[in-house]
């Protein structure tokens, strides 16, 4: 009976998705580095990259409220399609102009369809990830914070964890083994942590 019901068990889940236009940046780099280190411990990944995305912005329509879905169909349904089930959502960003990318933005707005239909998995957790060019480590901690909150304001995911990356003209994440690693290490740590917890 034990073999079986091991074999039900459903994986961790992690969904990646990187808010830049470059699929290949920084941003990239870090969110993939989480989703390796969930993986090594056995969790389920998969990743959007924005950058090779068609993802409108909201029209605020409201046609979501009343059908339980976002009337745009582009790629953003992809995202929607992925949510049910999963248990972490990795949520990276570069910062522009001293706020989300434009990317970021059309991505949490458009997620406002989901306050109609209750999609999302009851108690999903989030880490969030920001990069910038700017050498001040905690220059946009208020962005981090409108992030988290608007997480847990409208969607009820709680962050668990927070990544960022500063200084990227000069030394872009790539070159930064340590960051990688601590990126690695988040993604492990929750990973066996939630399986832990969730009985996995």
């Amino acid at each position: 009976m034990r073999r079986e019901k091991s074999r039900e068990m459903k994986p961790i889940k992690f969904l990646g998705i990187v808010c830049s236009p470059r699929i290949e940046g920084n941003t990239a780099r870090l969110v993939e580095s989480v989703l390796d280190g969930a993986k090594e411990k056995g969790a389920e990944t998969r990743i959007f990259l924005c950058g090779s995305l068609r993802i409108n912005p909201c029209r605020a329509c409201n046609k979501c409220e009343t059908v339980g879905r976002c009337a745009q169909e582009d790629d953003m349904q992809q995202i929607y399609d992925s949510i049910p089930g999963t248990d972490v959502i990795v949520f990276g960003t570069p910062i522009y102009h001293d706020h989300v990318s434009a990317q970021a933005k059309a991505v949490t707005d458009r997620l406002y369809a989901y306050e109609w239909k209750d999609a999302f998995p009851r108690g999903m957790k989030a880490v969030v990830i920001i990069t910038y060019e700017w050498d001040n480590p905690n220059g946009y901690d208020n962005v981090l914070d409108w992030i988290k909150a608007t997480f847990k304001r409208y969607y009820g995911v709680e962050t668990l964890a927070t990544l960022k990356a500063c200084n990227t003209t000069k030394v872009p994440v790539a070159q930064r083994s340590d960051l990688i690693r601590e990126a690695k290490e988040v993604g492990g740590n929750l990973a066996s942590e939630l399986k832990r917890n969730l009985g996995r």
